[in-house]
């Protein structure tokens, strides 16, 4: 008996270590800003003043600029974007954010995965940028136990340790404390250089195909979203940002995706604006200059795009029609740009 007792003191004291040790590397991560996505000091400053939010991952993390929208619209906004970031995660900090601040407006980002992604098959890397994102121990661990599967636990600790001791080395520079983030400046958005897109050669148009799978579980997510907003009378705008068109042309199935969505948005009585439909996209956003990488706009042509879409929302809360600004389909989008046809409506 006493040598079960001392084995499980052991035991206990053993675990305490491990524990105190993996505070004493995690916690200097998730306590300051090392790393781009880490936003928390950010929001915090800025809680209660936010109206308008943008709710994505990182077409529009990388795609809508906060700055250009206070500009056009007058407004007070926040991206709430990241990469990877899963509908579950995007509710859980759109409604933290809609608690503290008398939000009137939210963008949602939609492409062309987001209702076909498995979290099963994707695995955790958008949740483990979630769980950075969270300087409360509490919150953090209520995130993680609800949405980390139990699987992925040893490589979600494995990573997070990781993260401490590079965040550790980083302050040991004098870099990626508390309060040197860009996104007190930029508000959430993500710059992204300009680099020149790889052209998709004619014989592999249509080659890659797109999973057209609606799950159930981001239709449910995705309702939860609408809801929370409608409950509090905030408008909801869905929003699709423009992708390279080298991969509307490798890519297959786009015309099936953006059919979902608008049925969807139909069916929910929300305005969706899918702007690699937009009549100009390629003159207005050209390969060349337009993007980060084949999925990502850079940074001019981010504040450009975020004012257009800033445009286009003003005219439809004006009432008036702008679906002759867009092409119905991405078959008819692709047949004007390859034959030199596509150029912006005249204002």
């Amino acid at each position: 008996m006493h040598s079960f007792k001392r084995t499980l003191w052991k035991a206990l004291a053993f675990l305490l270590a491990v524990g105190a040790a993996t505070a004493l590397i995690t916690e200097p991560y998730f306590q300051n800003e090392g790393y781009h996505y880490q936003d928390d000091a950010v929001r915090e400053q800025l809680a209660g003043e936010l109206d308008t939010l943008i709710c994505g991952s990182s077409h529009a993390y990388y795609g809508i600029v906060p700055a250009v929208l206070d500009e056009k619209l007058g407004t007070n906004s926040y991206n709430l974007s990241a990469p990877m970031m899963t509908l579950q995660g995007r509710y859980e900090l759109l409604k933290k954010e809609l608690d503290r601040n008398p939000v009137d407006l939210v963008f949602v980002d939609v492409s062309f995965n987001t209702f076909s992604r498995d979290r099963a098959e994707e695995g955790p890397e958008g949740d483990i940028y979630q769980l950075g994102r969270y300087r409360n121990v509490l919150e953090r661990m209520s995130y993680l136990v609800r949405n980390i599967r139990f699987g992925e636990y040893a490589h979600v600790y494995s990573d997070t340790l990781d993260r401490g001791v590079t965040v550790i080395r980083k302050l040991l520079r004098g870099e990626g404390k508390t309060g040197t983030s860009d996104k007190y400046e930029t508000k959430g958005w993500m710059r992204g250089e300009s680099i020149a897109q790889y052209m998709t050669p004619p014989e592999y148009y249509h080659t890659q195909v797109l999973d057209t799978t609606v799950r159930q579980e981001n239709l449910d997510c995705m309702d939860k979203i609408i809801d929370l907003c409608r409950e509090r009378g905030i408008t909801v705008v869905f929003v699709v940002t423009p992708i390279s068109q080298s991969s509307t042309l490798r890519y297959d199935n786009m015309d099936a995706i953006h059919s979902s969505l608008t049925a969807y948005c139909a069916g929910q009585d929300v305005p969706l604006f899918d702007f690699n439909l937009y009549k100009g996209k390629t003159a207005l956003y050209p390969d060349e200059t337009a993007y980060y990488d084949a999925s990502h706009l850079a940074e001019g042509a981010a504040q450009d795009f975020t004012a257009l879409m800033c445009d286009t929302l003003l005219q439809w809360q004006a009432g008036e029609d702008v679906s002759g600004q867009f092409y119905a389909s991405y078959a008819a989008a692709e047949e004007a740009a390859l034959a030199g046809l596509d150029v912006p409506p005249v204002s």
